[in-house]
């Protein structure tokens, strides 16, 4: 059943609160008691999406009053997550030509928004209505004015879908409406991909799958989402993926990374085999890093580990692609060799 499992889970991150230039709070109360972070890793995380971050930059954006950082005791600066996504919205206006005023309207606007769990009811109100044309204006409206594409996966789509996925299996929702609704949230996170899919640069690739038989791929297909937004090359096979088929296309692509997705625990047997295929159909050349989302992984982490792979623990489509970012920007990570193709 599809929208029961709308996100792979992530290794690391957090989702924290922030506040715009009006002191509006976003996100829940969990979310707020996560730890803040320092403006050097806040260039470290962003440099290779923007290589023009810096100190000084972070600091005229906030005299700019376009960020509002938290302050230590000793004065250094400390920043969200959403302040994160806030500073990434502002460069992409910037390589966009937008002028400082009119990116200051634009963050005013998206200022002016309810926070993120009532736009994701205001989904789910449509969508069980059967106004799927409503559903979709709620979610365009959104990206048109710049909410976060991370935060409308992860904190609008997301969340309307488990409660979908959770009717269904209550028995308050028809199969039909699950899938109806299942295949909207398909058209849209498929445009929204295209909305914001860069060129991507030079650099580590990514293979991503569904393991035999696990056919819930809306997690996995937001989370390619964001990382080709964030330039990263990605070849995603689909659902239902024959561990020799991902095979072939580890061969031909030579990924950094295996992203293998599993929400059924049955399925867990797949992620076995296809983590044997790939060591001994690439022997004696190095294995990518096989990594594991999903319920099943999430529930079953030593064993995913058993296995060679590395198991994504959270649920949250931004926060798996930040795990996935540090593996893949980390020295020596694994990749084929050339002569595997």
């Amino acid at each position: 059943m599809e929208a029961a499992s709308e996100s792979m889970t992530a290794v690391d991150g957090h989702v924290s609160a922030s506040k715009g230039p009006r002191g509006k709070e976003r996100g829940t109360a969990e979310q707020r008691a996560k730890p803040l972070i320092p403006i050097g890793e806040v260039v470290t995380r962003l440099r290779h999406q923007y290589p023009d971050i810096t100190h000084s930059s972070l600091r005229f954006l906030e005299r700019e009053g376009l960020i509002t950082a938290s302050r230590t005791p000793g004065g250094h600066r400390l920043y969200s997550t959403n302040d994160l996504q806030r500073i990434r919205q502002i460069k992409a206006w910037q390589a966009q030509g937008l002028s400082l005023a009119e990116i200051r309207h634009r963050l005013a606007q998206l200022d002016r928004l309810p926070p993120a769990s009532l736009l994701s009811d205001q989904f789910l109100a449509h969508a069980l209505a059967g106004d799927f044309a409503s559903a979709t204006s709620t979610i365009l409206s959104l990206d048109d004015v710049g909410f976060p594409l991370g935060q409308l996966f992860g904190d609008v789509l997301r969340p309307a879908l488990v409660t979908i996925g959770k009717r269904w299996e209550d028995g308050a929702l028809l199969i039909a409406q699950e899938k109806e609704i299942s295949e909207l949230a398909r058209d849209l996170i498929a445009e929204l991909t295209i909305r914001h899919s860069k060129m991507p640069a030079e650099g580590p690739a990514i293979v991503a799958a569904c393991v035999r038989g696990e056919f819930h791929e809306l997690g996995l297909l937001m989370i390619c989402g964001l990382l080709r937004a964030g330039g990263r090359r990605v070849y995603y096979l689909g659902p239902d993926v024959d561990a020799v088929f991902l095979l072939d296309a580890v061969r031909l692509h030579q990924p950094s990374i295996v992203l293998l997705s599993a929400k059924m625990p049955p399925n867990l047997a797949a992620v076995k085999t296809t983590t044997t295929v790939l060591v001994n159909g690439l022997a004696p050349h190095p294995t990518p890093a096989i990594l594991v989302g999903g319920q099943a992984a999430a529930e079953h982490p030593d064993l995913v580990r058993s296995w060679r792979a590395t198991p994504i623990i959270e649920d949250h489509p931004e926060t798996a692609c930040q795990a996935i970012a540090l593996i893949l920007d980390a020295p020596g990570t694994a990749v084929t060799s050339p002569s595997t193709a």
